[in-house]
């Protein structure tokens, strides 16, 4: 299986570049021929104070758009807790465990299977090495135990959420994912606590390094 860590004779953004290619030309799962690969200069810098990963993209939303985690639901939802942490999308980088809109036979939204979720792992694992993002946020399950599988955690959400925690010499902060389904889980009201939280991570580690 084809990968791509950075190349020491190579800047990051060549590197990164190179990625954004070997994505476009993936052909990893046949139920995702023909859909959007969600990888771009449009997911946020690779210098970003914050990499977040969410999922999938959604059918409404970054498939459409071509940006994670904007004009469906989810997205309008994310922006807001981005606007409570004091964040903004010029200084994070936004990317999924799965980089394609996986669909039913309805053509509705749906989880991306294990398979999908191995066919995608090196692209993430890519993007981790090449995004140096002194704080990973992982909003929902999927993308926890993703991280998990790259280096174990151990972590679970429901006891986790909005703390941060040493991993990969980065701070790891898991969040639940911002769309509807989520919410019932995790009121948004909860949720925007919890962003509150990472915007106070983001400002320690800013003057920390100051």
């Amino acid at each position: 299986m084809t990968t791509l860590l950075p190349d020491p004779s190579s800047s990051c953004a060549e590197a990164f570049a190179r990625l954004v290619q070997l994505v476009a030309s993936c052909q990893r799962c046949p139920s995702m021929a023909g859909r959007r690969r969600v990888l771009s200069e449009h997911n946020g810098p690779i210098d970003a104070l914050v990499l977040f990963i969410a999922e999938a993209p959604g059918r409404l939303g970054g498939d459409r758009s071509g940006i994670p985690l904007t004009a469906d639901r989810s997205g309008q939802n994310f922006n807001r807790l981005l606007t409570s942490a004091g964040l903004t999308r010029d200084r994070i980088f936004v990317t999924n465990v799965v980089l394609c809109n996986p669909r039913d036979a309805r053509d509705r939204n749906r989880p991306p299977n294990k398979v999908e979720i191995l066919n995608c792992h090196s692209h993430l694992e890519a993007q981790l090495a090449l995004v140096e993002a002194p704080i990973v946020a992982t909003l929902g399950t999927t993308a926890l135990r993703a991280l998990d599988r790259i280096e174990p955690h151990g972590l679970r959400l429901r006891e986790a959420v909005g703390q941060q925690f040493s991993w990969r010499d980065r701070r790891l902060v898991p969040l639940y994912h911002p769309s509807e389904q989520a919410m019932i889980s995790r009121p948004f009201a909860r949720q925007a606590e919890d962003y509150q939280r990472l915007g106070c991570y983001v400002r320690e580690l800013a003057r920390s390094t100051a």
